[in-house]
Parts: C-alpha cells; structure tokens; sequence
C-alpha cells in the first residue's frame, strides 16, 4: 500500500512539474505567411503539392498548413531553394483540427524565392485543403501536375518573447470576455473548480487504495 500511494505521489508531482516548465516556455507566434479563406479541394487519398515564392525568415521553427482533417495522417514538409534542402519536418498521424503544425529546424539567415512542398499520407479519410485565390495563376500550387486554383494557407511561426506565466492576466482577461458574466475572475473561478474537482479525485482514489 505504501508503494502504491507512494507511485501517486510521484506521478502528481511529475505532472505539476511539467505544468510548470510547460509554462515557463515561450508560445510560437505568427511572423509571416497568410492565412485561409476559402476551401481550395478535398481529397480521400494522398495528396502532394508544391507552390513557390515563399520567403522563410531566419528562425522559424514551425509552419502551420492549411490543411484540415477529423483524424489527420502524417505530413511531411521541405522547403527548397533551387534543388536543395533547406529545412524540413514531418507530423505524426492522428492530430485533429483545422490546421496542422509542422515543426521545422530553424534557419540561420531568412530566404527568399523559397519553394514550398507540402505530403500527406498514407490516408484513407477525408483531408480538406484550405487557402486563397492566386492571381497570377502561376502563383497558384501545383499539385500532382494539376494547377489549384489558389495557394495553401501557410503561416510561419517563431518563438515569442514572453512566457505563458507572463501572459496569465492577459489570458484571463481573454477568457472572461464574451459571457454573460464577464471579467478576469471567470479565469480564476475555473482554476479554483479543476484545482478542487483534482484533489477531490486524488483524495478518493487514496482511500479507495487497498
């Protein structure tokens, strides 16, 4: 028994330890890239594309794609410039959402004339491609020998300048907006709701021990 609560222990604070790392780092923000508007093609396969004339700035460390799925397969992505590598990434299967971010190694010094190429599967499900209309067309991506009628949403991200604990009283003015009752304390009353319903769950589950 003593083992057993000792093993509880142990993993609470290992899960509060990483909280608290998780914390001290730096979220990623957007330094370049544009976004998604509009629903470019779906696909239930594999799909492959490139698009050129991206510029990648000195250290980004990830690239967010317009690309959306239920239950993603894996993506693969390289940047080229000419016929060489100058970055690449890969995201494992399995991620859900409307976007998916691939992390990248960051470059030392910012790129232009940057050829693109994005790779997902293998895949059985539905994979939604999102971006915006391209005028010239030769600015639209190319995928599988065929010209889409715009270019994939891509974002480019690089780490912030602050942590999450420094953005906490921003992030709880944020989640207190928008509800019937509104304020900074909506944050508070939420953590003070998860802090009590986990250390009940704990305390139960120390007394149910053998």
């Amino acid at each position: 028994m003593r083992a057993t609560k000792l093993t509880i222990v142990v993993c609470l604070a290992s899960i509060a330890a990483m909280v608290a790392v998780t914390l001290t780092k730096a979220p990623p923000r957007v330094v370049d890239g544009v976004g998604s508007n509009a629903d470019m093609t779906f696909t239930t396969g594999d799909f492959a594309a490139c698009q050129a004339d991206e510029v990648l700035l000195h250290g980004v460390s990830a690239i967010r794609l317009g690309v959306a799925a239920g239950l993603g397969p894996a993506v693969h992505v390289r940047a080229y410039s000419g016929s060489r590598v100058l970055t690449q990434g890969s995201r494992s299967a399995n991620w859900t959402g409307y976007s998916v971010t691939v992390s990248v190694a960051p470059l030392k010094r910012t790129v232009s004339h940057v050829k693109l190429c994005l790779a997902v599967g293998p895949n059985s499900g539905p994979v939604y491609i999102f971006g915006r209309n391209s005028l010239p067309q030769r600015a639209a991506v190319s995928a599988g020998g065929q010209t889409l009628p715009g270019r994939v949403g891509v974002e480019y991200l690089a780490a912030g300048s602050g942590s999450w604990w420094s953005r906490a009283l921003s992030v709880a003015r944020h989640m207190g907006i928008g509800h019937a009752l509104s304020g900074s304390w909506v944050a508070l009353l939420v953590a003070v709701l998860v802090g009590a319903v986990a250390a009940l769950t704990t305390r139960l589950a120390w007394r149910e021990l053998p």
